[in-house]
């Protein structure tokens, strides 16, 4: 349902980065683009209440070729929450990866209230939009997050203790996950590597940092936090938006504490 809500948002660029499989979303692992997406649009398993904030989310993925060179790619997202539990994400188009680099500065602003009980996918420019009702998922959903969870404590965890960023405090982790010789075609032990760091009040990770010898670096944090209510006005859609009734998203149930 995350892939279908992108591409909605995006239109032929993300059916574009979707089609190229595996390799694209490495980069772009946990604390990158679509994390933040899955974390802030309701993707997350729960709403958040009573834990206002805005930020800018800077990820930056970082790969060194066979040559010796670097590719580099700094992106930016506005994101807001309201006591109420509404998210909102705004982005470039050019965000997610060099395939909409030529497509100019067009933006897509993604809406989730579960006040209301639906979201939104609007794209600024044209002033068109999708709109999705939010329905509980239907059963059997705990199968795939209990299989989740098992895949989790498969990898290697380790405690960083706390830390304050951007005047929050944060719970650090490290989880390791090793690709065994011969699982993907690899001839030596793979290591993939991330650290993320959690605010408990916020229930948002505030940074996070991934390294997977197969795509490269991906750092992700939130700049210019601020604790003040939002504008209501930015979980709105705003006048004069056509906007497209859409396939209704379900909402997966948030696994057991």
């Amino acid at each position: 349902m995350l892939k279908k809500l992108i591409i909605v948002a995006l239109g032929p660029v993300a059916v574009s980065l979707f089609a190229q499989g595996p390799r694209h979303m490495g980069p772009m692992g946990p604390g990158g683009d679509f994390a933040l997406l899955r974390a802030e649009f309701g993707v997350s398993n729960k709403v958040v209440q009573g834990s206002p904030y805005s930020a800018q989310a800077v990820t930056q993925f970082t790969q060194t070729l066979a040559n010796g060179d670097h590719v580099q790619r700094t992106t930016t997202a506005s994101i807001a929450r309201d006591s109420q539990g509404r998210t909102r994400v705004e982005r470039s188009f050019g965000a997610i990866g060099a395939l909409s680099a030529g497509r100019g500065a067009g933006r897509t602003v993604m809406i989730f209230d579960p006040v209301a009980g639906v979201s939104y996918a609007l794209n600024p420019a044209s002033k068109t939009g999708t709109s999705m009702q939010i329905r509980a998922h239907p059963a059997g959903s705990e199968t795939r997050t209990q299989r989740s969870s098992t895949f989790q404590a498969a990898a290697k965890t380790e405690d960083l203790g706390t830390q304050v960023i951007q005047g929050v405090t944060a719970q650090g982790k490290r989880v390791t996950r090793v690709i065994a010789p011969g699982q993907e075609g690899n001839e030596k032990e793979i290591d993939i590597v991330t650290e993320t760091w959690y605010s408990p009040d916020l229930q948002v990770v505030v940074q996070s940092k991934t390294s997977d010898p197969r795509f490269g670096e991906t750092s992700y944090q939130l700049t210019g936090l601020s604790r003040v209510e939002p504008d209501p006005a930015l979980f709105t859609v705003p006048s004069g938006y056509a906007i497209t009734e859409g396939r209704a998203m379900h909402q997966r149930p948030a696994p057991a504490q």
